[in-house]
């Protein structure tokens, strides 16, 4: 529970001062530091959809976000709440990917380090 609480507000953050990029940049740092636990790419792309959303509950209270879902789904002919499934869907797709990705190279790094460790047996 609070990991989610962290990542949310962490993606956040980092979206909103570097744009969706942060999003890619921090669920590699994440995936590669928790690369030993289960679930952890579904975890973090969790974090990062529950902090986009937290952005948009932010737009819907300070700013017009009802209206500019009308105008952009009748632009791209989809329905506003489809709009905003899809905003929730890319950051959780891309962190889920960039951890992923990170986890799985730590985890080929650690087991190519392990090989090179091994002393051949002599002949």
């Amino acid at each position: 529970m609070l990991f989610h609480v962290l990542v949310a507000v962490s993606m956040a953050g980092i979206t909103w001062a570097a744009g969706w990029w942060g999003v890619a940049l921090l669920a590699l740092i994440l995936g590669f530091v928790y690369r030993n636990e289960s679930g952890r790419a579904w975890r973090v792309a969790l974090g990062a959809s529950e902090g986009w959303a937290l952005l948009l509950i932010v737009d819907m209270v300070l700013g017009p976000l009802g209206h500019v879902a009308r105008t952009l789904g009748g632009a791209m002919s989809i329905p506003a709440p489809a709009l905003v499934l899809v905003t929730l869907l890319f950051p959780a797709l891309l962190a889920w990917g960039s951890a992923a990705l990170a986890a799985e190279l730590g985890a080929l790094a650690r087991n190519r380090g392990a090989e090179a460790i091994v002393v051949p047996p002599a002949r």
